[in-house]
């Protein structure tokens, strides 16, 4: 199959199953890389307070903030594959995805002994910050594949709907197609911008406070809520002026992108 082509719903249903299968082994493995200290490592009570306050209580914050990295992942995972058309430039994106995920328990493991080193928080973040880069491709990728047609031929579509629209008064009138569908595209790309920013943010905390570099990836959480947020308080279609086809269209587009979400 080439690269550009799309495949079929089969072929696509394993390639999700696997997708899951790996995220859910890498979401497991992140808890294992907790060191648990032998007998001969604490002789003391002191030896333990040391234990919890400089490795526990950090690596225990650390798996919490890589879990939901992790999970951030493959809910974005889960929105793109919602898409109708996937091609195979979108399959191979997301197996370079899936092989970036795997690093992800390493990198913490480094995280949990070397969190006060920059160096090791840098790295953390590169990995984070590539992974979603590569969300970004694949989402380029998947709206080229699914609205080709209303780019390209978006003169003659508008055309289509205002001819339908001549006994509406109040009809809207697409004055740019590629505009507005970019528009209704936009939830989606904030939605996977959020990492990217996240790890910028995180880079530029290493040189400053390696702890803080680590927390400020609970940004990405904070992030998805406003965004969620805003998108349900002005997602309200029914309360809009639009013909039957203009709501029919719409709907086409948002399913298309979201699912049944």
């Amino acid at each position: 199959m080439i690269p550009g082509s799309t495949f079929s719903n089969n072929s696509i249903d394993r390639h999700i199953a696997i997708t899951d299968g790996i995220f859910a082994i890498a979401m497991t493995i992140l808890v294992l890389e907790i060191a648990v200290p032998t007998v001969s490592e604490i002789s003391s009570g002191a030896a333990l307070n040391e234990y919890f306050i400089n490795y526990l209580l950090p690596a225990v914050l650390i798996y919490f903030i890589s879990f939901y990295l992790v999970f951030n992942f493959w809910k974005n995972t889960t929105i793109l594959f919602s898409f109708k058309k996937i091609s195979g430039t979108t399959l191979l994106l997301n197996m370079m995805t899936l092989a970036s995920v795997c690093l992800i328990p390493f990198a913490t493991g480094f995280l949990f002994e070397f969190y006060k080193y920059k160096e090791v928080n840098i790295l953390f973040s590169l990995l984070i910050l590539a992974i979603s880069l590569l969300y970004i491709l694949m989402f380029i990728s998947l709206i080229r594949s699914n609205f080709s047609d209303y780019f390209e031929n978006k003169d003659e579509i508008k055309t289509t709907i205002n001819n339908e629209l001549d006994n509406y008064e109040d009809g809207i009138e697409f004055t740019n197609l590629k505009l507005y569908v970019r528009g209704v595209t936009l939830t989606t790309f904030y939605l996977l911008m959020t990492p990217v920013i996240s790890s910028i943010i995180s880079i530029l905390l290493a040189f400053i406070s390696p702890v803080l570099s680590m927390v400020s990836f609970l940004l990405v959480l904070v992030l998805r809520f406003v965004i969620r947020m805003r998108r349900t308080s002005k997602d309200h279609l029914d309360d809009i002026e639009l013909s039957y086809d203009e709501k029919e269209f719409i709907n086409n587009v948002r399913n298309s992108i979201y699912g049944d979400e």
